[in-house]
């Protein structure tokens, strides 16, 4: 038997049009989605881990990932001095290039720094 090459069909006007308004549909679903988690990803905030240490006039932290040192802020009680902890929180730069992290709250406390660092 032979067999036969069935002629190539184009999808009739209704089948193109649905297609089409399906496709449009999906586009504005994932933007709109794309819009309503933006704020979410974007006030997620940041982590940092080091020793904190009273410099007078601030307590700072060296973050272990990135060696940059910040004057931490926030709540004096959620900061421990001397000790190895994680925060969450946001980072800032001020207009002259000083680091400063904006705890938001301990999220896990190591215990006692094993070496001071020293902060420059």
């Amino acid at each position: 038997m032979q067999t036969v090459a069935k002629p190539f069909v184009t999808p009739s006007g209704n089948e193109a049009l649905l297609k089409s308004h399906l496709r449009y549909r999906l586009i504005v679903l994932l933007f709109a989605l794309s819009l309503l988690l933006s704020p979410v990803f974007a006030n997620a905030g940041t982590s940092i881990t080091g020793c904190a240490v009273s410099t007078p006039p601030a307590v700072t932290l060296q973050n272990e990932s990135d060696h940059q040192t910040y004057d931490l802020l926030g709540d004096p009680a959620t900061i421990k001095i001397n000790q190895r902890a994680k925060f969450s929180g946001k980072k800032r730069k001020d207009s002259s290039g000083k680091r400063y992290f904006v705890v938001g709250k301990l999220e896990k406390d190591y215990g006692p720094c094993k070496i001071f660092p020293t902060v420059p």
